[in-house]
């Protein structure tokens, strides 16, 4: 179970700011010996997940066969993703789905614009902090209010902009606006340049399940401002998901 273990820490260890990594810097990520990230490395390299190349070290296409099990078991993200390819095509923005995981949310589909702007971290099965994303307030707002609560006592939460809410007055003063307005809007709270309009995704019994948001830049004000006059076409591919849902509703579960 530990070589499991340890073999999991360095595969994680690579992200999108570490792709390629030296021994020595596999060894300092995963905080082990690099005798112990050695025997990792070597076993992941004899498996196929890992590539060698020179002194650095990488990960291969077949790490995506580890999650393709869950994706393609995920029958909300199927069900949504046509849905979604709708959206993008009738609004000109990336629209994605996503789940409340923790503390993060985690992006189970999105398909990106022709014309407008998706981030690069904005792909199925990443992972943004909740506090300062348009998905993470609406799937906030929608928790029960003692599970909304716990999660405000953990501020004062990570500021990743000027404009990240970090406060637990902040935050609170955000998700009752969601909850009264059934929906949110963020501008530069996660990473410059960046704006998303979200919307809830309920199950049979109205709780809210999942988010669906359309990114625009903040950068040109208009484009947030485009996205909001059309969040009917939001709420209304929310609704179809719902239904979608109700028809079959071991996706919601597998989710």
């Amino acid at each position: 179970m530990s070589a499991l273990a340890r073999g999991l820490d360095v595969l994680e260890a690579f992200t999108a700011d570490a792709p390629t990594m030296t021994l020595s810097e596999v060894a300092a990520r995963t905080g082990t010996s690099p005798a112990t990230a050695r025997r990792s490395l070597i076993t992941l390299e004899h498996l196929g997940y890992v590539q060698q190349i020179g002194r650095q070290f990488r990960l291969t296409a077949k790490v995506l066969s580890l999650g393709g099990a869950y994706f393609d078991a995920m029958s909300i993200a199927g069900l949504a993703q046509p849905i979604l390819h709708e959206l993008a095509r009738t609004i000109e923005h990336a629209c994605s789905l996503t789940v409340l995981e923790g503390n993060d949310v985690i992006y189970l589909a999105h398909v990106m614009s022709e014309g407008g702007p998706s981030l690069r971290r904005h792909f199925v099965g990443a992972r943004l902090p909740a506090h300062a994303t348009s998905t993470g307030h609406v799937l906030l707002a929608g928790l029960p209010s003692a599970d909304r609560d716990a999660f405000l006592r953990q501020a004062p939460f990570t500021a990743y902009t000027a404009n990240t809410p970090t406060t637990r007055a902040q935050l609170r003063t955000i998700l009752d606006r969601v909850v009264e307005q059934g929906y949110a809007v963020v501008r530069d709270t996660v990473e410059y340049g960046a704006a998303a309009v979200a919307v809830p995704v309920r199950d049979a019994d109205g709780t809210v399940v999942a988010a669906i948001n359309a990114t625009a830049s903040a950068v040109r004000e208009r484009d947030v401002d485009d996205v909001v006059a059309r969040l009917h076409l939001l709420l209304d591919a929310a609704a179809r998901l719902e239904h979608a849902l109700v028809r079959f509703p071991h996706a919601e579960r597998s989710a």
